[in-house]
């Protein structure tokens, strides 16, 4: 049996369709800056710390995963490109504020 091009096209949209939606089943919300929280989760990484004073956002990352090197920094710091899975840098503007969503790395 063969499908016609619109047929199949048909079915593959089906397919994609049904399996985002069921991966992403879980209430997700998602940011103007791109990051993605998940709102029944109160702790990080999926608990949104920009905007909250760098010190306090180090401390809530630390309690999480204490095995983590953490290091606040200026939102213009120059750093290092290496990829590694045991740190977080947290970028701060001049008040203090973080400025873009912790992540490993």
């Amino acid at each position: 049996m063969r499908l016609s091009n619109t047929t199949a096209a048909a079915i593959l949209a089906t397919i994609i369709i049904f399996t985002t939606s069921t991966a992403f089943a879980a209430e997700v919300n998602i940011h103007a800056d791109g990051t993605m929280s998940n709102p029944s989760t109160s702790e990080w990484p999926d608990k949104i710390l920009k905007g909250m004073d760098g010190k306090e956002a180090e401390r809530e990352i630390k309690n999480i995963d204490p095995s983590l090197e953490t290091h606040v920094l200026p939102e213009d710091a120059i750093v290092t490109e290496d990829y590694r899975l045991d740190r977080v840098r947290i970028f701060v503007g001049a008040t203090g504020k973080v400025v873009k969503q912790p992540q490993k790395g």
